[in-house]
């Protein structure tokens, strides 16, 4: 795992929180896919290019805590 996520025992500044981190290391960080982050979190997911998406660290901690709020799945 990248050490993008590691922040020493503190909380990450404001900044950090705001940055906006790849995608692989959104899946890394959240043990989830790629495709799955963004069919169950599509509103956190950031367009960075027309090929290339992202995701900023405070939304990626969310996740990891079971805060993030999940797309209602359609039936």
């Amino acid at each position: 795992m990248s050490n993008e996520g590691s922040f020493a025992g503190r909380s990450p500044s404001w900044v950090e929180l705001k940055s906006i981190k790849r995608m692989k290391t959104a899946s890394e960080m959240t043990s989830l896919s790629p495709d799955a982050i963004r069919s169950n979190y599509p509103d956190l997911v950031v367009k960075l290019s027309p090929k290339r998406d992202g995701m900023s660290m405070e939304n990626i901690l969310s996740i990891m805590n079971g805060t993030a709020k999940r797309v209602a799945r359609r039936t």
